[in-house]
């Protein structure tokens, strides 16, 4: 895209009070070297420009005292409900349906007396209605939201009830027929739990939304004081509390040194919240400060005035940044490519639409988590509500929230991927290098002192059973016994790439990294006398004062590493017309099963202990430490499933466990903190595809399935052998079993019968934490978007650097394989600037 701007550089001081001197000083565009700049002037559409260099301002200390920071401890603001009455009518009844006041719990201790007040309320009666009225109004982007609001009016009419309700809305008694919040609460449940398995498929899907919603909403909302009406009678911390002594020690004897110049301030401010606040640079601060922020980093920045309240436009952004290299998103993929370019002395910016939460700006609470360093708050999911769908959107991305798995790239993918695909890079010395290098610079190691609940049940049940099991390496010291990763590091010892290498961007003096900026399209521009396009920058929107505020960053190479749902749709508004752009998604499906462990004994037995220890809870230690190949088939076809352990804190435990009745529902999350899961997942060989990041389509091929349903037949083995009382997958169903009560044949009928359900019907709830192969790499442009290299086969010196990359599925977790991607990106990248540099 050819862009001619003709800018006037005249600085408008947003704050009148500022005593900084302007000084003017000026750089001709391409003249930095290793960091440094030459004064002179900028050439941009044509003209000369010049750049407006502002004296000094203590951004450090705004930035430590918490200016504008966008930190979760930020106070979380609820969205705003715009549902009508009528719809909010029908919510409540509904969201009293999934969760009703149950008032024949009769205590019989203390501890029975929190049991039977969670008993009683309702989800109206802790307002989950009208807070969840808000996350529909503004958080819920899906294609079938639409759909949503309108079945939520219908059921508050007589004709919508009888259609979607059927026989269940009539009565006996004048006036013969009720709307759907007029029926008693036992007719509302047969109701929902006839959509739960009705023929319709629509009717299943308006059934999963409502409970998925409801059950998150009600588990994971908070009061003033930050805690939540169940948790104590669920067995749940909250945050957890060696963080909050942490934030205590911190705020009572830490902030007198927060801002200081001295070494120890710097080292306490590093602690307080992570390693990367002296390389952060916030757009939404008033303009001077901006400014001289990016003067110190040492961009050259053009400024144009806009009449006031004009609107802001791409063919006029409010300001020019000039570096080498630009890389939107800050995740496994652009984390490592943008450590790499300043380390080796390029000037690079780093957009990212995320935030940055670390350590003390941490909340470790689900709600507002998922909603600030989360992909739309958490609430991602297939068009069809197939496949839950989870990916970070921070400072950090994906590997600020995973699960910390470090897994090589196994080697029959990387012959797979060499041989079938005719890739040579992944039987290269250089990606050998590459999965060493970042192997290394994460600290990845895989002892355990003490292993974690899950875990735990997981390694002993495979152990009984005569299953394989292995440790899984971790990016994260032996004694790191956490469970709140998925929530953020409190303490940096889970090594992403905030802790890493993007370290090593802000160590260097020759990066910077700009969150909360969205990348609207690449700029490309045709090169003269041989047709083709090359990158020139990108475009990118943020909050200014209230309002969208547009910037551009005009750049040597352009990298694009915003993840597996974001970058086809960020290629696509630039104009990349490659028809692959998009297709090919592989999502790591995952199904579940569970165990209870009872945390004292069921009956009188003589035995003084159980098992797992009576104090470990399932939401603690480290989330992933043992995995089991069983029916993985690496050394086959290489496409079957692993067995693993979730993260599953109240919200996300909730949501995936069957909803039969309200009393069932509060029965099973009462059982939480002693509840095991374990999951298959399976390397896909269907696929699906990105229209849009909230709206992707998905389709299993039977094989998956089937490669699930083995799993599935594992993992309740595994639980039975590890000593859980009772099991039960998470179809609707809600089938479960006593194991110790049972008979070895009405165990096998049971296993048999729940392994072997459809997983693609929207009876069993699927997941996915990994979503891979969007814009995938290959030897011509006809089946791939880009090369080898990471460039694409459209525009030079446009490169992509995440997991959208990936050939195909690439069956276990998948961070060590993005990063070693793109590090051998970088080396290519790193070639192009050299040559660039020497023109």
């Amino acid at each position: 895209m050819e862009m001619e701007m003709e800018m006037e550089l005249e600085l408008e001081l947003e704050n009148s009070n500022s005593e900084n001197q302007i000084k003017k000083s000026s750089f001709r565009k391409g003249s930095f070297r290793n960091g440094s700049f030459k004064k002179g002037s900028f050439r941009l559409g044509g003209k000369d420009q010049t750049v407006i260099e502002l004296g000094n301002f203590d951004t450090q200390r705004l930035l430590l005292e918490g200016g504008g920071g966008g930190g979760i401890r930020d106070k979380y603001k609820p969205p705003k409900n715009t549902l009508s009455l009528r719809q909010m009518k029908s919510l409540t009844a509904l969201t009293d349906t999934i969760l009703p006041s149950i008032n024949d719990f009769v205590p019989v201790s203390a501890d029975d007396e929190t049991a039977a007040t969670f008993y009683r309320i309702s989800a109206s009666m802790a307002g989950t209605p009208e807070r969840l009225g808000g996350v529909i109004s503004e958080r819920l982007i899906h294609p079938m939201t639409g759909l949503l609001k309108l079945v939520l009016w219908f059921l508050s009419t007589l004709i919508g009830t009888i259609i979607l309700c059927g026989m269940g809305c009539l009565s006996t008694k004048f006036p013969f027929i009720h709307t759907f919040p007029d029926l008693p609460l036992h007719k509302r449940q047969q109701i929902l739990q006839s959509m739960s398995l009705s023929y319709f498929r629509l009717l299943r899907m308006f059934f999963k939304t409502i409970k998925l919603l409801t059950l998150r909403e009600f588990f994971t909302q908070l009061d003033e004081s930050e805690d939540n009406c169940s948790w104590k009678a669920i067995g749940y911390y909250g945050p957890d509390p060696e963080f909050k002594a942490q934030i205590k020690r911190h705020f009572l004897h830490g902030t007198s040194k927060v801002g200081q110049d001295s070494e120890e301030g710097g080292d306490e401010a590093e602690q307080a919240i992570g390693p990367l606040y002296k390389g952060l640079i916030h757009l939404n601060y008033p303009r001077d400060i901006t400014l001289d922020a990016l003067r110190r980093f040492g961009f050259p920045v053009s400024v144009n005035r806009r009449k006031p309240k004009a609107a802001a436009k791409l063919s006029s952004p409010s300001l020019v940044i000039q570096c080498d290299a630009v890389v939107v998103g800050s995740g496994s993929g652009g984390g490592v490519v943008a450590g790499i370019l300043a380390k080796a002395g390029y000037k690079v910016l780093v957009l990212e639409k995320g935030g940055y939460s670390a350590r003390n700006n941490l909340s470790l609470l689900e709600a507002p988590t998922m909603d600030q360093m989360y992909e739309s708050s958490g609430l991602v999911a297939t068009a069809d509500m197939s496949v839950l769908i989870l990916a970070g959107s921070t400072v950090g991305g994906g590997s600020a929230i995973n699960w910390g798995a470090c897994i090589k790239t196994p080697p029959h993918v990387c012959k797979e991927w060499c041989e079938k695909n005719e890739l040579e890079l992944f039987e290269s010395e250089l990606y050998r290098e590459a999965m060493d290098a970042v192997c290394e610079k994460m600290g990845v190691q895989s002892e355990i002192e003490e292993e974690g609940f899950n875990n735990a049940v997981l390694r002993k049940g495979c152990q009984e059973m005569g299953y394989p099991v292995n440790s899984i390496p971790r990016n994260s010291s032996s004694d790191h016994y956490c469970g709140w990763c998925c929530l953020g590091c409190k303490d940096g010892k889970k090594k992403g790439t905030s802790e890493t290498w993007l370290v090593d961007l802000v160590k260097s003096g020759n990066g910077a990294i700009l969150p909360g900026c969205t990348a609207m399209k690449v700029l490309h521009k045709k090169k003269k006398g041989t047709g083709k396009k090359t990158a020139r920058g990108v475009a990118f929107e943020f909050e200014y004062k209230g309002s969208k505020d547009i910037c551009v960053v005009e750049s040597k190479v352009t990298i694009v590493a915003s993840g597996t749902l974001n970058t086809p749709s960020l290629l696509k508004r630039s104009g990349l017309k490659n028809n692959n752009i998009g297709r090919n998604l592989h999502l790591h499906p995952v199904a579940m099963a569970w165990g209870y462990f009872p945390d004292a004994p069921a009956e009188p037995t003589g035995a003084s202990e159980v098992w797992p220890e009576a104090w470990k809870k399932s939401y603690e230690g480290g989330i992933m430490t043992a995995m089991s190949p069983v029916v993985a088939e690496f050394d086959n076809s290489g496409y079957g499933a692993v067995i693993q352990t979730p993260a599953l804190h109240p919200g996300t435990f909730s949501i995936v466990m069957p909803w039969v009745s309200g009393s069932v529902i509060k029965d099973r999350m009462r059982k939480f903190s002693r509840t095991a899961h374990i999951f298959a997942l399976a390397r896909d060989q269907g696929s699906g595809k990105v229209h849009s990041p909230s709206n992707i389509t998905y389709q299993m091929k039977d094989s998956d399935e089937e490669s699930l349903q083995k799993g599935i037949d594992k993992v309740l083995r595994i639980l039975a052998a590890a000593g859980a009382e009772e099991i039960g997958t998470h179809h609707n169903k809600g089938n479960t079993l006593n194991v110790k009560q049972a008979s070895y044949h009405e165990f096998e009928k049971f296993v048999k019968e729940e392994s072997s359900r459809s997983l693609t019907d929207l009876s069993t709830q699927l997941c996915s934490a990994h979503q891979m192969g969007s814009c995938r790499m290959g030897t011509n442009p006809k089946e791939s978007v880009v090369k080898q290299t990471g460039e694409t086969w459209e525009v030079e010196d446009l490169y992509v650097a995440d997991a959208s990359v990936f050939p195909t599925a690439l069956g276990v977790n998948p961070m060590i394989t993005v990063q070693s991607i793109a590090y051998c990106t970088a080396q290519s990248v790193l070639q192009v600037l050299k040559r660039k540099r020497s023109k």
